[in-house]
This record gives structure tokens, sequence and C-alpha cells, in this order.
């Protein structure tokens, strides 16, 4: 395209009269289509020069933006909602590794921000990829960075990932999506999953390590129905991912799913939104104009009424503020041991909801907002978005905010006691349900609770230092991501915990807030883009005994190898 504007003087309107077909570019010219030829793939990716050369990407290391870099082209898989499940991107490619090392070098010696991101879509498919671990993990001990590391693991290469996983120490969670687990959306988008069990392994070994895990589920997928999008979560809650992301169904041009035979066969019906964040007020060449990515999603199907997908949408907020993030892991550890599933008791907390007036609150005001921001017509939308002023109530969040983020972010942050109490009633309940629950389990319930309130309440309040007595070690419970059996950490006489951020807790924190701020949307970024549970605050002993017991404490941590990061939080090598 340049050599062609090049030759036409840079003049757009010569070559559009002249009807030049670009190659990999398609344009009108008075209502005519004029569409190029698609060019072959790169084959070696290292003809392309990296962003960082010559040092024009310095002015973007800021507190805001996140570094990524790319180290491979191409997908092996052809699922039909992506657009590189289509044939001519199915041979992956690499970078050469001294070029992404070269990267991660610059890139470390600049980077501002606790994040890095890696924007490929299967990372782990090569061997390669252990190397670039290996070389983040030395970034981690020379320069403390990067504290988590956002990527698309690779969805064949169990064990790849999962070492992967291991050598980054928690910062990347291994990951296991699904999309669907219902055979017959798998089926019609062409996809092939994991074998459950492979996908529970995934889950449970990072558990094991004390990392995060994660997986993702995308709704009102061709084929999807009610049954089957609660099916799916019950499959991943069930399987131990500590983050579970429920996305729409967005329908990108030029995919399968996206197509005009897909849309007749399967009756979508759509909705058109303003992309969150994907919105501005621009200035080029002396011209001020304003700017918004508009998507298309689906809200219902011949398979998925329109109140089904709404009921589908209140569950995808319970995971959010209830799942995600690992905030109730910890009883979601003691109910396990009772061999009371974790799906249940995401299940029960979606009922009782449903009676609290505060908390189902805010799902009502995230329905109305959702609903606001969703659009009949795309061009009605984008007149809209034209308007004076519009732009700029975007930007101040009266509009185009991602609503689910947003109200997780008031309940987590503002309401966490509310959220303690359902939880707590809801596994009383399923308590008094098992009928071979243990005398002692209602006393470590309410403990656990009290405990679990004091790490996480006002939680970026970092000078906040609670002292209580407890009946039940919770310092050795947290220090083993409470795998421990609570009776074997029941303390009769009592003992004395402190609960509080740790220095290295108050860094991480204070890296966040600089970066996305503490307004109502930066801390919803911060939900989305962090490792809260490395936030919540950590415990050691306290009173007369703490001496004692800290020492011991610190002989433990020597024949226990743990991720810092866990689904539970907390920092032990930071105590001291």
């Amino acid at each position: 395209m340049f050599n062609i504007l090049k030759e036409h003087g840079f003049d757009a309107k010569k070559v559009k009269t002249a009807r030049i077909k670009i190659p990999n570019a398609t344009y009108l010219v008075d209502n005519e289509l004029v569409k190029g030829p698609i060019l072959p793939r790169i084959v070696d990716l290292n003809e392309i020069p990296s962003v960082f050369e010559n040092n024009l990407s310095d002015k973007f290391f800021d507190k805001h933006l996140i570094p990524m870099i790319q180290t491979a082209r191409g997908c092996p898989y052809s699922c039909t909602f992506c657009h590189e499940g289509s044939l001519y991107f199915n041979k992956t490619r690499r970078f050469s590794q001294e070029r992404v090392e070269w990267e991660l070098n610059y890139i470390s010696k600049r980077v501002k921000v606790p994040d890095f991101i890696i924007v490929d879509l299967n990372f782990g498919l090569f061997k390669e990829d252990i190397d670039t671990a290996k070389y983040m993990a030395e970034m981690q001990e020379q320069y403390d960075w990067p504290k988590f590391v956002t990527i698309a693991t690779a969805k064949n290469h169990k064990q790849r990932v999962l070492e992967i996983s291991k050598i980054l120490h928690g910062s990347l969670p291994p990951g296991a999506a699904v999309q669907s687990t219902d055979p017959e959306v798998l089926k019609i988008i062409k996809r092939k999953n994991l074998p459950m069990e492979a996908v529970v392994e995934v889950a449970k070994t990072a558990e094991t390590d004390g990392a995060a895990s994660f997986s993702e589920i995308i709704l009102c997928l061709p084929g999807d129905s009610k049954r089957a999008y609660f099916k799916s979560v019950k499959d991943v809650i069930d399987a131990g991912f500590t983050l579970v992301r429920t996305y729409q169904f967005m329908l990108l041009a030029g995919t399968e799913a996206g197509g005009t035979a897909a849309r007749k066969e399967f009756d979508y019906v759509t909705r058109f939104r303003v992309k969150p964040m994907n919105f501005g007020i621009y200035t080029f060449r002396g011209e001020r104009f304003p700017s918004a990515e508009i998507e298309e999603i689906c809200v219902s199907n011949k398979t998925m009424s329109y109140e089904d997908y709404r009921a589908c949408r209140e569950m995808s907020l319970t995971i959010e503020i209830f799942n995600n993030n690992g905030i109730f892991y910890d009883f979601v550890q003691f109910l396990d041991k009772l061999g009371i599933s974790r799906a249940n008791f995401l299940m029960r907390i979606h009922d009782i909801v449903k009676n609290d007036d505060l908390v189902y609150g805010f799902y009502t005001d995230f329905a109305k907002e959702e609903e606001k921001n969703l659009w009949l017509d795309q061009e009605k939308l984008r007149d809209f978005t034209n308007q004076p002023s519009v732009l700029e109530k975007y930007i101040a969040a009266e509009y185009g905010t991602n609503e689910i983020y947003k109200y997780r972010a008031i309940a987590v942050f503002q309401h966490m006691e509310a959220l303690h109490r359902i939880a707590f009633q809801a596994a009383q309940q399923l308590l008094q349900e098992h009928h071979t629950a243990p005398a002692e389990a209602a006393h470590y319930l309410t403990e656990l609770t009290q405990f679990s309130l004091l790490r996480k309440q006002t939680l970026f309040a970092m000078d906040k230092r609670s002292t209580a007595t407890f009946h039940f070690d919770f310092v050795r419970l947290l220090d083993s991501n409470f795998g421990l059996h609570p009776l074997e950490a029941a303390c009769p006489e009592g003992v004395e915990i402190e609960i509080l951020h740790t220095q290295k807790q108050q860094q991480l924190i204070a890296g966040y807030t600089d970066q996305f701020g503490t307004d109502l949307i930066g801390l919803g970024r911060i939900l989305n883009r962090a490792h809260i549970a490395a936030m919540y605050r950590s415990a050691h002993y306290s009173g007369v005994e703490a001496e004692r017991r800290n020492k011991q404490r610190r002989v433990r941590e020597l024949s226990v190898e743990r991720a810092t990061a866990g689904p539970t939080g907390g920092d032990m090598i930071e105590q001291y």
C-alpha cells in the first residue's frame, strides 16, 4: 500500500479513481467495492522489524500502558468464532528466540507497570516457549518484573503449560479455556477441548503449586442454551478454577460463525455496543474527531431465548463476584473436604443473592446499565457517538463502561461484609444439609468468616492492621493454601494472630493504583488485570507466643515451596 500511494504522490483520491487493487486491502469508491488480492503470509517472521527498534516506542513506557510482545503467529485450530480459525492462519510460525529475548530485555529495563502481555494465541505450543518462560523468570529475579503475565496458553499442550506456570512462580495462571463443555456446541464451533480429566488436572496442579488457575466460557455460542451454559459453569467451577471469565459471543466479520449462513441457521438476535475503553477524541493533522469501536454481540439464538440469556448474564456476575480471584477459596477448600462441591456452593450463593435486597440491587442495576448500552442498529449507535459531547459522556463513564467489572468493583470494594454474609449463609445451609459434618464445623465456619473478612475488607487500606484470637491456626491454614484440614489446625487454647499487608503487598497495590487509579472504573480494571488474591492481607502470629510460633513457621516455609500469589493470596516471604 505504501509503495502504491508513493507512486501516486500519496493522493488517495487518484488511487481510488483508478480502482487500483491494493493487496490485502478493500475499499469503496462510488458504491463500488474494490478488493485486492490476499498476499501469502510472511514465512520468516524476523523480516518484520521489532516495534522496539530505534527507541521509537520508548515514549509509551509510562505508568498506565502495559507492554506486549508476540512470539508466534497463526493457529492450528479451526474455531468458527475466531479470525485465526480460517485455513489461511493454520500454519503457526515463530519469531527467533534471540528476537524474543532481546525484546524482553529491552522492555524490562524501561517498564513502569507490573504487568506484561504476550499476545500469542497458543503460548506453550513450541518447546522454545519454555526458554521464554525461563528468561522471564530471570527478569523477575533481576528486576522484580513481570509480576503478572497475561497469555492465552496452548489448548492441547497441558504438561508444557503447567511447566511454564511453575517456572514463573504463579505469575502466569495455568489455563484451560473451554468456551463450552457441551458436546453439541463444541461440534458446531469446530472445537475440541482437552478431556475433562485433563482440565481438572490443570486446575488441581495449579492449586497444589499455590498458583491461580484460569478458564473461560463464551455465552450464547451457536447451539448454546441456558442448560448448556450452566453445565459449563458447573464443570469448570468443580474442576477447581479460581478465575473463570465468561465472555460475550462477538460476531467478528470474516469468521464462519459471524457469516450470513450461520446467522440464518442459528437465528441470531444481536445487539451493538461501544467496546469498553475503545473510544476517545483524537486530533490528527489539526482535525479533532471522535472515534468509537463498535462490536456486535449475540443475545439470543434458536436454542437460547433472550430471557435465558439474561439469566446467564446474572450467573456471569455471580462468578465474577463470588468465585474469581479466589475470593472465597478458603470457604471452598473447607467445604470440599466435607464432600460438598464447589459448584453447589456457588449455585447456593446465586440462589441466596436473589433474596438479598442490597446485593441483588447490584444485579438489577447491572442489567439496566447493560440494556442502556446495547443498540439494535449499528448506524444509529454510530450516529449517536458522533454527536457533540456524547463521547465525553463515555469518557466520564456515563455510557460504555464494562458493566460486569463495574458492579463487581462496587461489591468487592464497598460491600465485602455483605458478600461474606451471603457466603457464610450458603456454607451454613450446606453444612446443615450435610449430616456427616463434624460438630466443630460450625465453629470453624464462624471463625473462618471473621478471618477472611479481616483479610479482604477495605482491601486497599494499606495501614489497616487487625489482631484477633482464634481457635484454629489460620496462619498454618493460610500457608497451606487452606489445604490442611481445619481440625488438624484446631487450637482449643486460642492463638493470637495479626492480619496486615506486608511491604511487598503494599508495593504491589501501589503499583496498580498508580497505573489504573482508584475511581470505580479504575478499580474494575484492577480486578480484571491484577491477581487480587496476592493483595489479600497476610497473617502472622502475635502475642506472647509469637516469637516461638513464627520461628516454627519459618522452618515450615523452608520445607515447603509455595508460590506467593496463590488462590488464597497472602505473602509468606515478606512476613518478617
